[in-house]
Formats: C-alpha cells, sequence, structure tokens
C-alpha cells in the first residue's frame, strides 16, 4: 500500500474532523512503513490479505496484540474509502487513482481477545470517595474533574475539545467519532444537571475551547485530565481515570437506570437500521434524571470502605 494512500486516506478524515488521523500517520509510519517497505510501495490494489496478517502477526509475537487490532481495522477503513469512490459521492474522486476494488483487509480477522475491556470499574463506594476528593477542590483543575464525573464520565479525549459555542445554558455538544471509520464525528448531546454547570462555568469557558489554560487556544491534554484524578484519587486502588467512565454505568446499572438511557448517555455504538436513520429524539430528559441519579447515588455515605477500615483497625489492634 503506496504511502499516498494511507495518506490519502489520513487527510480525508482530518478534513471530517476525525482526530484520529494523528494515530493513522504514526501507525502506518511505525508498524508498515518501517518493518515492511517493500509492501509499503506496493500500488494499494496489489497488497494482499497475507501480508496484513504478516504485519498483524508481527505485533502480536511482540506483545501488542491490540496495536495489530488497530493497524488492521485503520488499513480496512483506508481500502473500504478508495474503494467506495465509485458509489458514495462524499469520497473524494482522487481515491479513484488507487483502482481498488477488492479489500484485502477483509480477508483477515482481529485477535477478539485483545479487543476485551480491560476496564475494572470503580465500585459505587471508590466513586463516593473520588468524588470527596474533587467535590470542594477549589480550582481549575477541581472544576475540570467534577464537569468530568457530573456529565456521566464522558470520554476524555472528546471532553476535552468542547467548544466554548457547543454550550448553552441546560446543555453542551461534543463530537463522537468512535467506530465510525471515514466518517465525520457524530453530534453528542450532554444536559448539564446545576453541580455539572456550576463546574462547567468555574472552568471559565472563553476563546474556541472552553477546557483551556490558554484563553482557549488550545485545550487540555485528555493525559492532563487522566493525570489529575490519578493525583486526586491516590486512596482508591489501581485507579486509573478509564475507570471512572466504566464505574458510572455501573452504578447507574445499579440503580435499575435501563441500558438505553446509559447508552445514549455515554455515547455508546447506535446498532439497528431504526437507531441509526430514524430515531431522532435526543434522549435529554432520560439523560439528565440519569446525572441527577448518579449525583444522589455519589452523595450518599461510604459504607463498605468504612466498614473495611474497622475491619483492619481491629485486626491490628489485636497482633
Amino acid at each position: 500500500m503506496k504511502p499516498a494512500a494511507a495518506h490519502r486516506y489520513a487527510d480525508h478524515i482530518q478534513s471530517l474532523g476525525r482526530s484520529s488521523h494523528k494515530d493513522v500517520r504514526s501507525i502506518f509510519n511505525l508498524h508498515v512503513k518501517g518493518p515492511w517497505p517493500k509492501i509499503a510501495s506496493l500500488p494499494a490494489n496489489q497488497v494482499t490479505g497475507v501480508q496484513i496478517a504478516n504485519m498483524m502477526r508481527r505485533l502480536a509475537l511482540n506483545g501488542k496484540g491490540r496495536t495489530a487490532n488497530k493497524l488492521r481495522s485503520y488499513i480496512r477503513a483506508a481500502f473500504q474509502v478508495a474503494r467506495s469512490w465509485r458509489s458514495r459521492a462524499s469520497v473524494p474522486e482522487h481515491f479513484r487513482f488507487f483502482e481498488v476494488v477488492h479489500n484485502p483487509a477483509m480477508d483477515t480477522e482481529p485477535d477478539e481477545g485483545q479487543n476485551r475491556s480491560a476496564k475494572r470499574p470503580l465500585t459505587a463506594d471508590e466513586l463516593r470517595l473520588y468524588w470527596q476528593s474533587i467535590r470542594n477542590l477549589n480550582s481549575f483543575k477541581g472544576a475540570v474533574l467534577r464537569l468530568h464525573l457530573l456529565t456521566g464520565g464522558q470520554r476524555i479525549a472528546q471532553l476535552v475539545r468542547l467548544r466554548t459555542q457547543d454550550i448553552d445554558r441546560a446543555a453542551f455538544k461534543i463530537y463522537d467519532g468512535k467506530g465510525r471509520p471515514g466518517k465525520p464525528p457524530r453530534a453528542h448531546f450532554v444536559p448539564l444537571i446545576p453541580d455539572a454547570a456550576k463546574a462547567l462555568k468555574d472552568c471559565k469557558p472563553a476563546g474556541g475551547y472552553a477546557l483551556s489554560t490558554d484563553g482557549g487556544e488550545t485545550h487540555i491534554a485528555p493525559t492532563t485530565l487522566s493525570a489529575w484524578a490519578q493525583e486526586v484519587a491516590e486512596e482508591i486502588p489501581d485507579f486509573k481515570a478509564k475507570r471512572i467512565r466504566s464505574g458510572v454505568e455501573t452504578i447507574l446499572a445499579s440503580a435499575r437506570v435501563n441500558s438505553d438511557t446509559r447508552g445514549h448517555l455515554q455515547s455508546h455504538g447506535i446498532s439497528g437500521v431504526q437507531a441509526r436513520h430514524y430515531d431522532g429524539y435526543d434522549y435529554l430528559t432520560e439523560k439528565r434524571e440519569a446525572l441527577e441519579t448518579l449525583l444522589a447515588l455519589l452523595n450518599q455515605p461510604i459504607v463498605a470502605l468504612e466498614i473495611h477500615q474497622e475491619n483492619c483497625i481491629e485486626e491490628h489492634s489485636t497482633d
């Protein structure tokens, strides 16, 4: 697959507003162009599924199974865009020069075991302990962390890109491009309960980006938000910021918030023809009720952790 084909695909998704174009370029340069220069120089329509499988195998044998799956996903999407220029008017005509009629990545299979989530959700009490750590944190950092939690643990990479112009009194809009190769990101509307609205106001959004330390010129990095969360959660064993999102879904499930509402709140994949094309309802009321439930749950006493701590003290006192 000649570099031109991969870069054309990266340019295409960049024009659609997809931040993953950076990852596409990086993975292609590191795991195709570098180790497989002869294959990288081939015309796109001469690349085979066996060659792609060998690229994936090399990564898997080096303990990078998830990267192998990502590489396959990006190559598959690139070939699919090049192949679909005949039938999809939104695909730039320059893709026709690659003369792709078959997608060789379709002849390969991902390692499903590598795609299984390794995220262990925070327990209800761990979420409450985290909430207590940030609830009265009077700083920009505290405001950002409260906003993240009180809007349902939105994907951090999407939340930090929140545009000031996409905020109104009752909700804000972020863009979800996950699982949409070759397509523009989908608008995702998130309601603001009063405590979340206060947190957002305390972030003092201005300029282009709402979550910014330079007046909105650039947004804070996803790694920055994750590091801030890690700093305040030192009492929680094996804490990782990604556990907040799954913890929120778990605690809401325990409160019998249905899976559809949880899915719409956290912008999980939309499946089915009806849901994708005909259901134009924004679910803001249901999302708001779920977030109000979340806040009520966060404000409940931390019971299990207190019992655990008391037991530890009793055990030490009898030594």
